[in-house]
């Protein structure tokens, strides 16, 4: 668990933090959103003591981070940034195991290691341990950040921008493949985006702010249906309707197959939003859903689609 309480940032008479106060709770993963300059980087460096606030207390479970040594500190958090950081005089193996190096971890032990976080975050230790950072596409050394980040096995993670300087299609990918990776790590993680499609995608929480306050601290589905401030519902826009769908189920939607052989089907595993997205580009009403194994299981209608999507708070 992290613990923000009444965090100030002061850089002379500009207030970056105006008493920021938020839990992070065990196991979830809360996204720090809102446009450049809000404070939300500034916010997630206080956490390993990057930056000292003004005023405030940062506390990680029930201890108080400025009581801790920060080489300690920074030694059991993981850290992802947006520019990597790969050392690139070292191949990628010898990049995952510098954090348990540190903690003088035994040779074979910290290898193993790293090879096990490779092949975690997809990324074949027999291919790729013996290559250097420029060997390696965007993606594929982000990937490497990430398990370099995880090798020490913290129980917090802390992420800045992971994913933004890679193209969208890999950004997507790497978003699937963390989601994957968070329901079966459960770590507690602090991420800052800027971009409203992927908080809403990943985030069990999002913390949205502007100008160094905290607008609305909530899930994405009540975010979306009920924004608070006229700032966070300007901030979502118009399509805030739309990114409803992308955290509904479509089994929740599904109807009985009606006999009917459906001109094009999508897989029961996709949101709601996928399925809105391809009645769309193939001009239908309906869709039919299938099984992990192709068999037919129900339809999807677009009344129902819309339905969901514009459904108010009970």
């Amino acid at each position: 668990m992290i613990r923000f309480k009444s965090i100030v940032m002061r850089y002379g008479g500009f207030e970056a933090l105006k008493g920021v106060s938020l839990e992070v709770p065990e196991g979830q993963l809360v996204t720090l959103l809102g446009p450049s300059g809000c404070g939300k980087t500034t916010l997630l460096r206080t956490v390993n003591r990057l930056i000292e606030p003004t005023e405030g207390t940062v506390f990680i479970g029930d201890r108080d981070v400025r009581g801790l040594d920060e080489v300690e500190l920074r030694r059991g958090i993981g850290y992802v940034i947006q520019s990597i950081g790969l050392f690139p005089h070292m191949s990628v193996l010898e990049n995952v195991v510098v954090v348990p190096r540190l903690l003088g971890w035994k040779k074979e032990k910290r290898e193993t290691r790293a090879r096990e976080m490779l092949a975690l975050v997809g990324l074949e230790p027999p291919t790729f341990a013996g290559r250097y950072p420029r060997e390696l596409s965007g993606g594929q050394a982000q990937r490497v950040g990430l398990a370099r980040a995880l090798a020490a096995d913290p129980p917090v993670l802390l992420m800045d921008e992971p994913f933004g300087a890679v193209d969208p299609p890999t950004r997507e990918r790497l978003q699937d493949e963390f989601q994957k990776l968070q329901s079966e790590l459960r770590k507690t993680v602090l991420f800052v985006t800027h971009d409203l499609d992927e908080a809403v995608k990943i985030s069990d929480r999002i913390c949205l702010m502007s100008l160094g306050q905290v607008e609305q601290y909530d899930t994405p589905e009540a975010l979306l249906r009920s924004p608070r401030t006229s700032f966070v519902q300007g901030f979502l826009g118009p399509s805030r309707t739309l990114l409803r769908l992308s955290r509904i189920p479509l089994s929740r939607l599904l109807e009985p197959p009606d006999g009917h052989h459906p001109s094009a089907t999508i897989q029961h595993s996709v949101s709601a939003r996928e399925a809105f997205s391809s009645l769309l580009a193939n001009g239908l009403r309906s869709l039919g859903v299938t099984d992990d194994v192709g068999l037919l299981i129900g339809v999807v209608r677009l009344e129902t689609l819309l339905a969901a999507a514009s459904e108010e708070e009970p």
